[in-house]
């Protein structure tokens, strides 16, 4: 069974606000114990931002989002964390298809 492994996670733009914001997280996950990664990409965002989104559009539907009250890098960190330890597989194919149900990829699928 592989176990994929954060290996990084970086905020694409640092958010102004810690309450009014959507940043994009660029996570590089690989199989533990190894040096090869892909890239995911998270939105993370707060509900105040969201109803700011909401007026100019009618409906926010978006693979990856991640809605939180405030920002906090760690706790960010963590969530994805927990999701990915849900994605092992048999094979690095298998694994790379669990975590794209949570995100986005390099590759934009």
């Amino acid at each position: 069974m592989i176990k994929p492994s954060l290996k990084f996670l970086g905020v694409v733009f640092p958010p102004d606000s810690d309450d009014d914001f959507w940043v994009v997280l660029s996570a590089e996950i690989g199989e533990e114990g190894s040096k090869g990664v892909d890239v995911f990409y998270f939105n993370l965002t707060t509900p105040k931002r969201l109803m700011y989104v909401l007026q100019n559009q009618k409906a926010v539907f978006k693979r990856g989002l991640i809605i939180v009250d405030k920002y906090d890098y760690e706790t960010a960190k963590r969530l994805i964390e927990d999701i990915i330890l849900e994605c092992r597989g048999e094979t690095w194919h298998e694994v790379r298809s669990n975590i794209m149900k949570y995100c986005m990829t390099e590759y934009g699928g």
